[in-house]
């Protein structure tokens, strides 16, 4: 089968849940906090607007970066994270709970994080009548290798993903996420892949579509040169080889170092852009 050109985009926590979590009115909302009288009222009226905000939010998104391609004709495979802080909480509620939690029920708790974004931007897409699918890792095709956390992608099926292009209906797929099989229960069971592996998931997806690069979309528009918040000098960076990037020091947050690695071994270039500013050139890491 011939592979046509299909974007492979994955949009960040950050860039999912926008710069303002609350919404723009912030002052406005701490007034309307003070006067309240219950601890309950708070607690309602922060989870209001802030859902108000996300929702405005993945509209945007779905603007700004889905529905342009999708009028040139193209249907692009979605990977999304969980929402800013999402997983941060859900590790904290369980480590609240113990400290020595269950690997398959970690891994599940973990994951409804990214189940919660994929949906709702599934959604958002279909209410501006862009038909969309949600799909778990496994809905995906993600295979993997090495137990429930800390998993390693060991093949991906596109069967799925390749009926829906051929729909005309835009996968959204939760990111960090796939399915192993388990020997001792004899039955498939959930697997995550470790923090910052969705971007993992977008790569492994690009490859085993045929593609040749995958977009990354951060709060930040590309890598630079040293840490723009320290320095005020720092340059961005147009490319970047991957051995490069893997000689550094640190790591650049916006990338999952095992996601480079793995892109070496694809042969898929990365792309590190804006996902607040879809006309930021933004950096390509060369893995090809």
């Amino acid at each position: 089968m011939v592979n046509r050109e299909i974007c492979v985009l994955k949009f960040g926590g950050r860039t999912l849940q926008g710069r303002q979590r609350f919404g723009p009115d912030e002052k406005r909302l701490l007034e309307e906090c003070q006067q309240a009288e219950k601890v309950n009222d708070i607690y309602r009226l922060l989870a209001q607007r802030r859902n108000v905000a996300r929702a405005q939010r993945l509209r945007d998104v779905a603007t700004d970066y889905i529905l342009p391609l999708r009028r040139q004709g193209s249907v692009p495979v979605i990977v999304v994270s969980a929402f800013d802080w999402a997983t941060d909480k859900l590790e904290q509620l369980t480590a609240c709970i113990t400290s020595h939690p269950n690997p398959y029920e970690y891994a599940r708790l973990l994951m409804s994080g990214e189940l919660r974004a994929n949906s709702a931007l599934a959604l958002t897409l279909d209410s501006l009548e862009c038909p969309a699918r949600s799909l778990t890792g496994r809905e995906a095709g993600i295979a993997t290798k090495g137990g429930a956390v800390n998993a390693l992608i060991e093949k991906v099926d596109t069967d799925n993903l390749r009926e829906l292009i051929q729909r005309e209906v835009v996968p959204v797929v939760a990111g960090f996420q796939g399915y192993y099989y388990n020997g001792q229960s004899e039955r498939d069971e959930v697997s995550i892949l470790g923090r910052g592996g969705s971007n993992l998931t977008a790569v492994a997806l690009a490859g085993a579509l045929g593609q040749t690069e995958a977009t990354m979309y951060s709060d930040v528009d590309g890598i630079y040169d040293s840490d723009p918040k320290v320095n005020p000098n720092a340059q961005r960076l147009t490319e970047v080889t991957a051995q490069e990037l893997l000689s550094w020091p640190q790591s650049p947050k916006v990338i999952q170092r095992e996601s480079v690695e793995y892109a070496i071994q694809q042969g898929i270039n990365i792309w590190i852009r804006s996902g607040f500013e879809p006309d930021r050139p933004g950096t390509c890491i060369i893995c090809r």
